[in-house]
């Protein structure tokens, strides 16, 4: 559930950066040099910066590199579908504690559990699903 956190949050990262980079394709982009305000005033020449991707086929083989980390997230969180065989309310439970990072223990009193009692039920739950084949940490 952790790693589903994760991989949703770098998936939207990673839509974002694929954004610009479209946006650099098509020329909409205005990513300049960014001046402070003593170089806006002085009378002096100003350095100009080469941009870091300036031919499309560089910003294609950038944004083809972003699409592949999607879907390597997109794949991460298709694995994650195994919770999806548990009861409704454990499933509650889970997406309360990881993903609407409640408090544990609101979290045990919210299903009428002890804070322990939540978490034997939970490792039993995920240890039938598993087949018996998980760890106890």
């Amino acid at each position: 559930m952790k790693s589903l956190d994760y991989c949703c949050h770098r998936i939207i990262e990673l839509n974002e950066e694929l954004e610009v980079i479209n946006n650099q394709k098509l020329g909409l982009s205005h990513n300049g040099p960014r001046l402070t305000s003593e170089q806006l005033r002085s009378p002096l020449p100003m350095p100009s910066y080469q941009h870091q991707y300036q031919s499309p086929i560089a910003l294609m083989e950038v944004a083809t590199r972003v699409e592949s980390e999607i879907n390597y997230y997109r794949r991460r969180i298709n694995e994650c579908r195994l919770i999806e065989l548990l009861d409704i309310r454990d499933q509650n439970i889970l997406f309360d504690l990881y993903i609407f990072r409640m408090n544990q223990w609101d979290v045990a009193e919210k299903y009428g559990y002890t804070r322990q009692g939540m978490w034997k039920h939970i490792k039993k739950e995920i240890r039938n699903l598993c087949g018996g084949k998980i760890n106890h940490g």
